[in-house]
């Protein structure tokens, strides 16, 4: 078992995260117009991708069901933030112990944020993609002024 003061800081960080995956989805649900704006955007986005392999991937299978990825990742951006929000506040509360009540329910919670922080991860390293970068940053002395690792990569 965590100590408390390590439960509260790992619960500092998945609420900042679950914070941040709420606002995101939050934003793209409260737009109206994400799901069909979703394919121009990356159409716009994959001119001078680096990633070739990605690039055809986004056109053969993404950019043909856009819309429907659309209302996908914004409906589990919100899901993702919520359950990692919650998640935190059961990091806070009091352990569990088996035949404790609510034990169950208390581990089922955990399986859950631990499959939003998976899915979460998948669509980072998505964006991550998207935007040209590396997973594994190299070193490029031709832009000195560029960061190493992007908010998406650390993600």
């Amino acid at each position: 078992m965590l100590r408390k003061s390590s439960r509260y800081l790992l619960a500092a960080v998945q609420a900042i995260i679950g914070w941040e995956w709420l606002m995101s989805g939050g934003d793209k649900l409260l737009s109206g117009t994400f799901p069909q704006g979703l394919g121009a955007t990356l159409a716009n986005g994959i001119d001078g991708n680096p990633n070739g392999w990605y690039v055809g991937f986004l056109q053969t299978y993404v950019l043909t069901h856009s819309v429907f990825i659309g209302y996908f990742v914004e409906w589990t951006e919100v899901v993702v933030g919520i359950v990692l929000l919650t998640g935190a506040l059961i990091l806070i509360g009091q352990p569990r112990r088996r035949g404790e009540p609510q034990h169950r329910l208390m581990v089922g919670y955990s399986i859950a944020a631990i499959i939003a922080s998976v899915l979460g991860i998948i669509m980072s390293i998505n964006f991550h993609f998207w935007l040209g970068g590396w997973v594994i940053p190299v070193f490029n002395p031709a832009t000195p002024y560029n960061e190493a690792i992007d908010l998406e990569g650390l993600l």
